[in-house]
């Protein structure tokens, strides 16, 4: 019994090793390298929730600054609802 769960996590080990295609991870490192040498587009690695791994995205550099703009509006208006005035009776 002890070798056959062996066996079959074993198994299973390895095919999650072998889940990723190296010819399509060189394809997308070619079409980053050449979009990160554009200088409308910015690239960047970005933290992907449950993973320690990065991601790289590139976007053009009117986005960024869009994305950007609005993510400071939203800290700044999360910020403004979270502060309460002194001697409020609530």
């Amino acid at each position: 019994m002890f070798k056959q769960i062996s066996l079959i996590s074993l198994a299973v080990l390895l095919a999650a090793c072998s889940a990723t295609d190296p010819g399509k991870s060189k394809a997308n490192d070619a079409m980053y390298d050449k979009m990160a040498k554009d200088k409308d587009m910015v690239c960047e690695y970005r933290p992907t929730t449950g993973s320690h791994r990065k991601k790289r995205t590139c976007m053009k550099k009117e986005l960024a600054d869009e994305v950007r703009r609005r993510n400071q509006e939203a800290l700044r208006s999360q910020e403004y609802k979270s502060q309460t005035s002194a001697g409020s009776t609530i």
